[in-house]
């Protein structure tokens, strides 16, 4: 397939020579050398991806090698593959791709397929997709074909899909209205063995799911609404003091979003509720590989990014959960009483989500999963000095709802940022989080120096005073300039979920050295 592309390449420099070339790409590479038990010696995930671009036409690959993948990766991807191979063609209106590539339907409930090296996720197709677009009908589309990949190898699996868009109509009243659709297929050629076993070889092979959205936008008030079904699809059906069952059963998702601007106010309230939404490139048994997975279910409440308010993060409850979530911004202007000369933000947010009953093995009521209420404010005192101080009142299932017992954790931050006369910076954070449950109390602090142009100083530490007496810390040093990062540390990593984008992975503890490189052209 490479050497197919190379020549595909030098063919269309020679009929288009008088056509603009450009070549760009990234280098990544991630290392960690452990010195404890049981991560010792040397673990690396590298990533090297090349763009050219010749006039309408351009063509790609990216490769991977993985001498031992970084602890918390699939052990399969050790070796190095070429997941990324692309060539396409592309004008104001139409294109076409044949090889490896990402897309996404709607909010990505149906289908989404995307690539997160945080998490080591990337579940491209390998197949044929076109786009296109009418413009005198407000009307675009995609159709595609193809394998999704999981791990190192693409899955024995054929999925196909069509998407289409209605471009905003001007109703009465200055409403616009937008509509949208969408329809996916996945067919397995051969389900996985343990399923094949459990299941026998009459299963059904076949999924097709469906998707409908709409937006109105009228002045500064804006509402979406999509809806997904999926076809009847095995699904694990727990039982109270009798282990699992497997049954096929039909799936639904909503989701809905409002959203209202005023001035300085701004306000967004959300619902969504699943039912048997998990949707897998091959259907297995056991934990969900994030590679193996086809759309995007986030969780819907706050995505924590201080290190105590994360510590014990919410994951989507695909099997069936339903939530809702708000959030209200206030800018208090400059000059006002509590805005003060340079003026203060304002944030208050919080969600509550319930496991659906239908999904919890007593099935007598839907029990609280997860429910939080967080407060930010931020104010700059001068041109020099700015601080924020968050709270974060978290209470958290660690059974996703299946016993009714919950844990409850609160999280208080200060943040404050300097800026010196010279070109030096200060950022510090000192963090609590009190609690009965688990380990109970924790404190953390991190002080972050950074030197103009390219320099940057950290060091911070976790510290559970509560029950473990354990110590988390880190210390780092980066350099950048001009497309090229550099970040060398040395620390202690606590075991737990790592989460991006609301998506996680689980994170074993290790120590070690850890270099991060990355250079973009």
């Amino acid at each position: 397939m490479t050497k197919r592309l190379l020549t595909l390449a030098v063919l269309m420099t020679v009929l288009f020579p008088a056509a603009a070339q450009t070549l760009s790409g990234s280098l990544e590479s991630n290392s960690i050398y452990g010195d404890d038990a049981p991560y010792q010696g040397f673990y690396s995930n590298n990533y090297l991806k090349l763009d050219y671009r010749q006039g309408k036409f351009s063509a790609g690959v990216q490769g991977e090698w993985y001498p031992t993948p970084l602890p918390g990766y699939d052990v399969n991807l050790k070796g190095f593959s070429l997941p990324i191979k692309y060539a396409a063609w592309q004008d104001k209106l139409w294109s076409f791709t044949a090889g490896d590539f990402y897309d996404q339907f709607g909010s990505g409930l149906l289908f989404r397929s995307w690539e997160d090296r945080n998490l080591g996720l990337a579940n491209s197709i390998g197949g044929v997709r076109f786009k296109g677009q009418i413009p005198r009908l407000g009307l675009s589309g995609t159709v595609f074909s193809g394998a999704p990949r999981s791990a190192r190898s693409y899955a024995p699996s054929l999925v196909s899909g069509a998407d289409v868009n209605f471009s905003p109509a001007l109703l009465p009243g200055g409403i616009l209205l937008t509509l949208g659709g969408s329809l996916l297929h996945r067919y397995e050629w051969a389900p996985s063995g343990d399923l094949s076993l459990l299941l026998g070889a009459d299963a059904p092979r076949s999924v097709l799911l469906h998707a409908l959205r709409t937006q109105l936008s009228a002045g500064d008030f804006t509402i979406s609404a999509e809806y997904v079904g999926k076809g009847r699809d095995f699904t694990a059906v727990r039982h109270n003091g009798s282990g699992d069952t497997y049954e096929l059963q039909r799936g639904h998702a909503f989701y809905t979003e409002a959203s209202w601007m005023w001035r300085s106010l701004s306000a967004t309230v959300s619902w969504r509720y699943l039912d048997n939404m998990a949707f897998r490139a091959q259907r297995t048994l056991g934990t969900i590989v994030p590679s193996n997975t086809l759309n995007y279910l986030p969780a819907l409440c706050q995505q924590q990014t201080y290190m105590l308010a994360g510590l014990n993060p919410y994951e989507t409850f695909a099997e069936g959960e339903s939530g809702l979530r708000g959030d209200l911004y206030y800018n208090f202007r400059r000059g006002s009483v509590l805005g003060g000369k340079y003026g203060m933000t304002f944030h208050v947010g919080g969600s509550w989500i319930n496991a659906l009953a239908k999904a919890l093995p007593r099935r007598d009521r839907d029990h609280l999963a997860y429910r939080d209420l967080n407060l930010e404010l931020t104010r700059k005192w001068n041109r020099r000095l700015k601080s924020t101080l968050f709270v974060s009142i978290q209470e958290n299932s660690p059974t996703h709802g299946n016993r009714n017992a919950t844990e409850a954790q609160n999280v208080f931050v200060l943040e404050n940022h300097y800026k010196f006369p010279s070109r030096i910076s200060l950022r510090s954070e000192i963090q609590y989080l009190y609690s009965q449950e688990r380990e109970k109390d924790w404190m953390a602090g991190l002080l972050e120096v950074g030197v103009a142009p390219g320099w940057s100083f950290s060091v911070s530490d976790m510290y559970n005073h509560g029950s473990s007496k354990e110590h988390y810390w880190n210390v780092s040093a980066s350099w950048s300039r001009e497309g090229f990062k550099c970040i060398l540390g040395y620390g202690r990593s606590r075991e737990g979920m790592v989460c991006s984008g609301g998506v996680c992975r689980w994170q074993p503890e290790y120590k070690g050295v850890i270099l991060r490189l990355q250079y973009y052209f």
